[in-house]
């Protein structure tokens, strides 16, 4: 694995409780939220369209939703 450092960010309650419910909704967790920001940041991830985010944000609500079924 690929040597990893940690971050430190000061950000008020609000903001960390909305970005932690938003990512939930979107089946991601901050860190993966953050990450992809920094790589879009630095140019090395392209912006995906609505469209895009809309049919990940559905595939992962329908694997959710398998893995209650099976479960």
């Amino acid at each position: 694995m690929a040597e990893e450092s940690r971050l430190t960010i000061r950000i008020s309650p609000e903001k960390r409780e909305a970005l932690r419910d938003r990512a939930k909704a979107e089946g991601k967790n901050t860190t993966e939220i953050l990450m992809e920001f920094i790589d879009q940041y630095l140019g090395l991830k392209q912006h995906s369209s609505p469209i895009e985010q809309r049919v990940t944000r559905l595939e992962r609500i329908v694997e959710e939703k398998l893995g209650e079924l099976v479960a």
